[in-house]
Parts: C-alpha cells; structure tokens; sequence
C-alpha cells in the first residue's frame, strides 16, 4: 500500500476524531520505539486539534525513549486516568488483550480504533486499519496526520522519527523501502532532531546494561547445523545487573547477527511470572510468525515473539523442535 494514498481505513479514523472530544491512547505492553513514538505523534496531532487526550500503558518507558515522553498526559497505570475516553486508539497492538491490564479498564461503549502493521492482528476494533507492507506504526501515523492536513511539529516529527529509525534496526531491516527514506527526509525537514535521537536511542547504554549485554553474548548457541542461533537472559543475570527487563529489547539483534544464521532466538526470563518471554528474528526468508503463532505469539514474518510457560531450558527445546519440523517440511 502506498502510503501517501488515502483509504477508507483513514477517512473514518479522522472522522471519529473530528466528531469527539475524549480520546485514549494505548498499545501493547513492553513498549518499544515504534509504539512510543506512534502513541506520542499521535497525542501532540490531537492536542493541536484541541482535543482532551491522554496515554496510558501497562509497562514502563524504556530508558532510551524516555527523552521523547510529553510532559504531560503520559501514564504508567493500568486504569485509564482523566475523563471517560469516547474513542480508545490502541497502536502498534496484534491483540486487545496485549495491551495488558488496560483492556479491562476500557468503557464498553468507547468506539476501539485499531492501527497496526503486524501480520498477525485479530481486527479487534470497531475501526481496523491494519497493513502489512508499511515499515511501521510509525509510518502510518505519518500518513494519517498528513492526511488530516495537522501541522507536523518537531516534537511529532522527532517521535515518528523514533518509530520508523528503530523499526526499521536503523534502516538496515528487510521493512526498508523507498517511502521507508521519503518519510525519514520529509520528518527530518520538518524539525526531526536526528541527532538528539541517536544520542539517547543509541548512544547512552548505561555500563550495567553494558555488563549484561556481554554476559548475554557468553551464552550464544548454534543449532540445526548452525541455521539457528540462541541467547539467553535470566532472572538472576538482571538482578546480578539491576537492569530493567525492557531494556534488554535490543539483545534479540545478537544471535540473528551471526554469519550464516537464519534465525536468531533471545530467550530471556519473566520477571514477575514462570514464563519465558522467546523473542524470534530471521533472515534468508524464514518465516518466524508461524512458529510464534505455535505458542499463541506472533508479530511480523521476519521478527515475532511469544511467551512460553516453563525453564528457558524447555522453552528453548520447544522452539528449536518447531523450526527443525519446518525446515524438514519444507524446501527452505
């Protein structure tokens, strides 16, 4: 789909905010680049239209994206705070129940407005603008803010830029296309701080995150005749570190790097449960979202996750056994 064209999908999204005043934004929990920054561009585009909006998620900010926050109307909460939202916009979100405890705190005759890019979304909304070939959340709140004809601010312009830079693994992923770099200049022309951004995105790793990160490379596997490679983060290495589990987001990157490696698994423990959150990237065109699918994940073909009930040991052995009978299965 090429974004600068309109659809219907748009058209209703910027007639319910024309018609109401009361909006919430959400998305899913463990928040990452894209979904921050889509929910932050999309909270200042409705502030300019004088509109009462506020964000609210289960989790909190990772550390590097903390710089782009508003300074006002964000909340780590799982209620929704202020007045009775008339409209609930949840972003970058394959299933309501991934927004965590804030799917509970919807009003049940709040319109749900669902704009995504995952392959696997369950069209949960009233209003489902879901594709599958554009870079990012991101990029569609791009197209839809151009769309409404609202003024691009540097701060939306430096949250969208967040969205499709990390999204992208800073252009180097297979979801870069020409409109990928059109969007990127155009949100650089109107005021994206480009270097603001890759200071405190990519340049201000904290020396603990740094420890853990090199205790995470000393558990790198090869498996599957070295196609498949694996990491892993336990519950005692982040206590050991003091580091956030959801600064740990960019450790999936690690064993995917691997010459020759198809698919790369960061397995890393769950800190408040008995789960194991498996985090899946691929290249070469294996296709990771059928094996989340497996363990009621999913995501995107060449970058899914799912959560998996046990020891990293046995969510490991699951995983691997999965991707041994696909590759058997097929002429990959």
């Amino acid at each position: 789909m090429n974004p600068s064209k309109p659809n219907q999908q748009q058209d209703d999204i910027a007639g319910i905010i024309r018609r109401h005043d009361h909006f919430h934004i959400t998305t899913h929990i463990r928040a990452d680049g894209d979904a921050l920054g889509s929910e932050i561009a999309l909270f200042y585009a409705l502030k300019q239209l004088n509109k009462s909006v506020s964000i609210t998620n289960e989790s909190t900010v990772p550390n590097i994206y903390k710089f782009i926050i508003p300074p006002e109307g964000m909340y780590i909460h799982p209620n929704l705070p202020g007045e009775k939202p008339e409209a609930v916009i949840c972003l970058d979100c394959p299933t309501l129940d991934r927004t965590g405890k804030i799917t509970d705190a919807i009003p049940k005759d709040a319109a749900i407005i669902n704009i995504d890019h995952h392959i696997s979304n369950d069209l949960f909304g009233d209003i489902n603008w879901v594709v599958d070939d554009m870079s990012s959340t991101g990029e569609m709140i791009l197209a839809l803010i151009k769309r409404m004809g609202i003024t691009i601010t540097p701060d939306i312009a430096t949250a969208l830029y967040v969205a499709i830079v990390t999204d992208t693994g800073r252009f180097t992923h297979s979801n870069t296309t020409p409109e990928v770099f059109r969007a990127a200049a155009f949100l650089m022309e109107h005021g994206a701080r480009h270097e603001e951004i890759t200071k405190n995105v990519y340049n201000t790793n904290s020396f603990r995150l740094l420890q853990l990160y090199a205790q995470t490379l000393n558990t790198v596997e090869l498996h599957l005749d070295n196609k498949v490679a694996t990491v892993f983060v336990t519950k005692e290495m982040m206590e050991k570190a003091k580091v956030d589990p959801i600064d740990t987001h960019e450790f999936a990157d690690i064993p995917v790097s691997i010459d020759g490696v198809s698919v790369g698994i960061l397995f890393r423990d769950m800190v408040s449960s008995d789960f194991v959150k498996a985090s899946l990237r691929s290249r070469n065109g294996f296709n990771v979202n059928n094996i989340a699918r497996k363990f009621g994940g999913g995501g995107h073909k060449y970058a899914s996750g799912c959560e998996i009930q046990g020891s990293i040991k046995e969510a490991q052995r699951l995983i691997i056994n999965e991707i041994k009978k696909t590759l058997q299965e097929s002429a990959y």
